[in-house]
Formats: structure tokens, sequence, C-alpha cells
């Protein structure tokens, strides 16, 4: 007979080991963001990596950091462990594409994050969204169409999403706090970074508030103009319905809107009234993606029929009741194709408990 709790452990065991040792990595000069996404793609276990860097041709950067031989590996295990605490104690959860518990909506898209920082709720990457974006320079009229939305959404049991940028993406996360709906930002910097500057305060409340912040980049990763257009996607991906409150055609909104129609997502957009004639990124939408376009305030109840269209049944918190091991991805760490059983064993929350106790052996 399998034992199926001591192979849950051995599997939860697998997945902290792989994080500390990707934190480590991580902090190494010469090894960002591109380097790491290409190990993970390969499926190259990172605590095997940490001792043989050749493997992945990181071999320079550990030499030129000082780490040789087992006692700078050692060293290195413990800068990991060390940046696994700070995350715990910011309640910020590490979590790999190929790991149980990773949200379905970001794991189902073709571009998926090979790996997720997440600070706050998890359940709320789960659960029915609208996505909420737009320009960081808003019209009188944006900012009026973007507080509408969120007030007609209110009892419709969703949540927000949007990217905590200036303008119509900060309203759409501040309104949503205001009517009490759970709200998830989705940053273009690392998770630790304070982007743009003065949004701490508004991050806060949205942790406060049930709400969510997520990123895909290293923890202490900066903001380039890149990495805003890759996190647009993530936005895309965890909202059932996107809103382009108020956008152009070239814009970076504009790359939320393509990603949302590449995933399959409904796209609306709101006007008021004989704005539509006036809008050629309306008419673009309706023409290239399909788009809807909504009179405000005639179509009203259109807007909160179509948050109510969105698949109901929230995609459960997995649970450990009744399930069957995972495969070790130490075992089995090729990729698969085709529909996947999702994963039914819990997330590691990175508990700070846990990491003391268990010191989390290199060797």
């Amino acid at each position: 007979m399998i034992d199926h709790k001591a192979t849950l452990m051995d599997e939860k065991d697998f997945w902290r080991n792989e994080k500390v040792a990707f934190l480590a990595l991580a902090t190494v000069k010469g090894v960002g963001f591109w380097t790491i996404h290409k190990i993970a793609q390969a499926r190259l276990g990172f605590k095997d990596l940490l001792k043989e860097p050749e493997v992945a041709g990181v071999a320079k950067p550990f030499i030129d950091a000082g780490v040789e031989g087992v006692k700078g590996q050692e060293q290195l295990w413990a800068v990991g462990l060390a940046e696994a605490r700070r995350l715990a104690s910011n309640g910020i959860t590490m979590l790999f594409k190929d790991e149980p518990g990773f949200p379905a909506k970001l794991r189902s898209i073709p571009d998926a994050p090979e790996w997720i920082f997440v600070q706050g709720n998890l359940e709320n990457l789960r659960r029915p969204a609208v996505a909420i974006v737009g320009t960081r320079k808003p019209s009188e009229d944006g900012l009026f169409l973007t507080r509408f939305a969120v007030a007609a959404l209110s009892r419709s049991q969703i949540v927000t999403v949007s990217g905590l940028a200036l303008g119509i993406d900060q309203i759409a996360h501040s309104e949503s706090i205001r009517y009490r709906i759970p709200t998830v930002a989705v940053l273009g910097t690392g998770i630790l970074q304070d982007y743009p500057k003065g949004s701490e305060k508004l991050r806060s409340e949205i942790l406060l508030a049930g709400g969510t912040v997520i990123t895909e980049y290293l923890p202490s990763q900066s903001y380039s103009a890149e990495n805003f257009v890759r996190r647009n996607r993530l936005q895309a991906a965890i909202g059932d319905v996107l809103i382009p409150a108020e956008w152009k055609v070239k814009s970076g909104t504009a790359h939320t809107v393509k990603f949302a129609h590449n995933y399959g997502k409904r796209i609306v957009n709101l006007c008021l009234p004989d704005a539509n004639a006036i809008s050629p990124e309306i008419t673009f939408s309706q023409e290239i993606y399909g788009a809807t376009t909504l009179t405000i305030p005639f179509d009203v109840q259109a807007l909160v029929a179509i948050a109510q269209l969105i698949k109901t049944d929230v995609e459960p918190l997995p649970s450990t009741q009744g399930s069957s091991p995972v495969a070790s991805p130490s075992l089995n760490r090729q990729e698969t194709s085709g529909p996947q059983e999702p994963p039914t064993a819990e997330p590691d929350l990175f508990s700070p408990g846990e990491l003391d106790s268990r010191q989390l052996p290199l060797i």
C-alpha cells in the first residue's frame, strides 16, 4: 500500500527545497530573470543546480560571486534560506507552475508563468474576476466610467483585477476597496519593490481588505517596459472579463486587450452616449477582437448581466483530503501534453516556523 501522507510530505519537502535554492540563485550577480526562466523551462532542479551550476551554464557567475566548493554552496544556501524567511515574514507565498495549488487560470495560458509570488489571499486568483485596466493619464470620462463599472459590479460576487499603476488601475483598486470587492494587483516589478512610488499605502489597503498582490518577477527585480507588457498577460489571464476603461490603440492597455482576446476572454468597452463614434479604439477592438461595447448609463443592466454570466463555480482551494500523491518533479519533470488533472496537495506557504525547524540541508 502506498503511504499517501508520506508521499505528500516528500512532495512538500521537495518544493520547499526548490524554493530556497531558487531564491539563492536569484541573489547571484549575473543570474537574472531570463536565465532562471530558461532553467525552469528546461525542468532542471534548482537544488541540484546549486551543486552543479555548469549543467545550466551558470558556473562563471558562481565563480565570480565566490561560490566555489561545498563551503560556497552552503553559504549560498544560507542566503536562500534567509530570503525565504524574509518573504515568509511579509506573508509572501511562492508557487511553481508544476506545484500543487498553482492557480489554474495562470497554468492554462500558453505562456504561463513558471512561478509566481503572492501576497494576500491566494483564493482570489481562483474566483470569478473582472479585469479593469486603462491609461495612466485618464480623462474625467475615463475616471467616471471606471468608478461606474466598479459600483455596478459591487453586488456581483466577483473579484477585480488591475495593475496598481497610476490612473485607471489605482482607481479600480481603490473603488473596489470602497465597495468591499476583493481586488488583485498584478505587479510589473518584484514583490519587494515599491512601485509606482507612493503606492505602498494603497497596496496595504488592498491586503487589509482581503485582496491580493501577485507578480512573476524576482523579489527585488526593478521595472522595465518589457516587464509591464508581460505583466499585462497575467491581468488578462486572471480576469474572466476585461474592461479597458480608457485606452488607445497603441498603448500598454492595448497589449492587455490582445492577450485577453488570445486567451478567449470577453472584452467589454464602456463609453458615454455618442462617444463611440469618436473612439477609434472601440471600433478597432470590435472589428479585430469581437469586443462588446456598452453605453453608460443606459446599458448598466447588461454590464451586471455579463458579470453574472462569468463561471460561478469557483476553483476550489487545494485539499489533501482523499487525494492521491503528485508525482515528484525530482523524478518526473518533463513536459506533459493534454489536459491535466488539477493537483490536490495544499501549497507550501513558506511558514517561518517550518523553515526554522527543518533547516533544509543542502546535501
